[in-house]
């Protein structure tokens, strides 16, 4: 009987000991933005960042190769404005290769790169019918003035505004998640301190 005491005993000091540890480690937490996932994959997260800043590099290259013709629209030969629709065209099917990878590893990303996947899927798919329509319409109609009078300046203006939006918005995102990632790693630091 006094041996099943001590045994008591010596588990109540056991938990004693460790509920103050464990509620320790539990304020040390930082504050929950909505910005981490308990379901991420390290990795998947990694890769996932690393193909947002490619599709932003993309989207500005995209919109780089349009820009002459965007603000000289139809006033060029047509050979040149093919060569930089072809420019932006490569561009674009990478973002959408990119795309589809993103897309594939969603489930086990950040919720942060979740929403910026979905909000930038109907962009890529804008940019992708913007570019299709102008290659159509330079193919049918070569001449300047036939050109002009078609919705192709549009298309070129429509493509080169939304791919300026994407390259903006991931941007935006990936440089607030990374403060937000600042914060909580100052805040961290801070508690560490102030325990101390």
């Amino acid at each position: 009987m006094r041996t099943n005491f001590i045994k008591a005993i010596g588990l109540a000091l056991l938990i004693g000991l460790l509920m103050p540890a464990g509620m320790l480690l539990a304020n040390e937490s930082s504050p929950t933005s909505g910005l981490t996932s308990t379901n991420a994959n390290w990795y998947d997260v990694e890769q996932a960042s690393n193909l947002l800043s490619t599709m932003q590099i993309l989207a500005n290259n995209a919109r780089n190769a349009l820009g002459p013709i965007q603000v000289n629209e139809t006033d060029m030969a047509w050979q040149y404005q093919a060569l930089r629709l072809n420019r932006a065209r490569n561009n674009v099917n990478r973002m959408g290769d990119a795309l589809l990878r993103l897309d594939e590893m969603s489930s086990k990303l950040e919720p942060w790169q979740q929403r910026l996947i979905g909000r930038i899927t109907p962009q890529v798919h804008e940019l992708a019918y913007q570019l299709d329509a102008a290659i159509h319409r330079l193919n049918k109609y070569q001449s300047k003035n036939h050109l002009a009078l078609t919705q192709y300046p549009q298309n070129i203006n429509h493509f080169y505004t939304n791919a300026n939006q994407m390259a903006n918005a991931i941007g935006t995102v990936t440089r607030y998640v990374h403060a937000e990632e600042k914060m909580a790693a100052l805040h961290k630091i801070n508690s560490a301190k102030t325990r101390s």
